[in-house]
């Protein structure tokens, strides 16, 4: 597992899709939810190195309570929040909640490739599972 493991949560099956084969193709492992109660689910996978998400997604936690369930549910897992709506006061409230990097949409694959690396490069060796 070259990339790590990402968990991609977002509605819209085109962004998935995107994400899901430029991830893939540049090495990671990607699980991707489409909803809020699916995306809380994965995360009991241990094995989920790095969490995706978009804030405006169906179903109940939306928005910036998604993020506190997430961060109270995986406190020790990098959270790169993506939004085409951003605003300051969003950027403000995910910084408070620990958000570890917020990319506005749209954004270059490969630009989100480097983040991911990133944040997997500076995680804690005992966070991850290595095959």
């Amino acid at each position: 597992m070259a990339g790590g493991k990402v968990l991609l949560i977002d509605d819209d099956p085109g962004v998935l899709g995107f994400l899901h084969r430029a991830l893939s193709a540049a090495q990671f492992v990607v699980v991707t939810a489409q909803n809020a109660a699916d995306a809380l689910q994965m995360l009991e996978d241990r094995e989920v190195h790095i969490v995706v998400t978009d804030l405006f997604i169906p179903g109940e936690p939306r928005g910036i309570e998604l993020v506190r369930q997430i961060r109270q549910k995986r406190p020790d897992c990098p959270l790169l929040v993506i939004s085409g709506y951003p605003s300051a006061e969003m950027f403000d409230q995910c910084r408070e909640l620990g958000v570890t990097d917020f990319l506005t949409k749209p954004f270059e694959m490969g630009f989100v490739c480097e983040v991911l690396r990133g944040l997997l490069s500076v995680s804690s060796p005992s966070e991850r599972s290595e095959p």
